[in-house]
Formats: structure tokens, C-alpha cells, sequence
């Protein structure tokens, strides 16, 4: 179940000591995600924003201080939002989907559906083609689990959360293959 496997993500962040832990603002209702969204999305994508509506700023945080996994940090349903207008008419998202979590870079993991469907997650890379790279965010957030439990992702020397992408691609290659 995904809120369950987002428990357990904040039990990790916890264990790490990442600031992020004690930064995510509050979910929000279905009811203003209804209308955010302008359509009733899947229960996947009302769990994810009730659960988190993105992180609180506060002065001084850096980027890795918000991010949950190496590189991306929650998005509030407000700047989810915002994004949809820059990546209209990708062919991979259609016309049903919403990012969930957001890089610096602009880089993105969008849930994305057909109306009565679940959500499936498209990664977004600028420069790159749009690409499902999850079933569901259950699968996603249980991907991440995996990567901080064998060490795929981990805090290092400086103290910053960090990829080992070979083995990031292992974890990846059995949960998703």
C-alpha cells in the first residue's frame, strides 16, 4: 500500500537524519486536489498530495536538504501544477497526469493516467524523451525503500544524500524488470 511504503521512506529519512523529515508541509483534501486538478485523479495521486503537499522553506536550506532521494524533493500541489503548462502535449503524458516530485534541474517524476485508470509514473528529463518508468507510485516509493536498504542510496562523506548508480540500476532491474 502506498502510504505505508511512504511510512516506511520517512522512517528512513528519520534514521539518516535528513532535515526534509521535519520539513514536509501537510497534505491537502481530495477536495483541493479535485480541484487543482480539475478531475478526480486516482486514489494513488489523492494519498500522495494528502500525505505531503510539498516542503516547507525555511533560510538557509540547500537543495539536498529537501530532496527525499538523491536529486528530487516533493512538489506541493502548486507548483505540480505549474509544471503541467511546460509539458503540454508530450505524447507520453497526455492529457491526465501531475508531478510529484521535482529537481533542481527541472527534472521530474509526473503521475500520469487515462480517467478510471491507476496511475503509472513518467520519469522527465529535460533533453530527454519522456519515458513510464513505474507502475504505480506504490512501486515507486518501494523502489526507493529498496535503494536505501542495500545501499543504493545513502548519506556521504560530505554529508548529502548520494546514488550508487550501478547499484541503483540492480535494485531497478529487479523490482520494475
Amino acid at each position: 500500500m502506498l502510504l505505508t511504503e511512504l511510512e516506511s521512506l520517512m522512517e528512513r529519512l528519520v534514521a539518516l537524519a535528513r532535515p526534509v523529515a521535519s520539513w514536509l508541509a501537510p497534505g491537502v483534501d481530495v477536495g483541493v486536489v479535485e480541484r487543482a486538478l480539475g478531475e478526480v485523479p486516482p486514489g494513488e495521486v489523492i494519498t500522495w498530495f494528502g500525505w505531503c503537499n510539498g516542503v516547507e522553506l525555511h533560510p538557509g536550506q540547500l537543495q539536498d536538504d529537501i530532496n527525499i532521494i538523491p536529486g528530487y524533493a516533493p512538489l506541493s500541489l502548486e507548483e505540480a501544477v505549474k509544471f503541467i503548462q511546460f509539458h503540454s502535449g508530450d505524447p507520453v503524458l497526455g492529457d491526465h497526469w501531475v508531478p510529484v516530485l521535482g529537481g533542481a534541474s527541472g527534472d521530474i517524476y509526473a503521475a500520469v493516467w487515462e480517467p478510471g485508470n491507476n496511475a503509472r509514473v513518467a520519469g522527465i528529463l529535460l533533453g530527454e524523451q519522456t519515458e513510464i518508468e513505474f507502475s504505480s507510485l506504490e512501486q515507486m516509493i518501494s523502489l526507493f525503500n529498496e535503494c536505501y536498504r542495500r545501499g543504493a542510496y545513502f548519506v556521504d562523506g560530505q554529508g548529502r544524500l548520494a546514488m550508487n548508480p550501478d547499484l541503483y540500476d540492480e535494485v531497478y532491474g529487479a523490482a520494475v524488470d
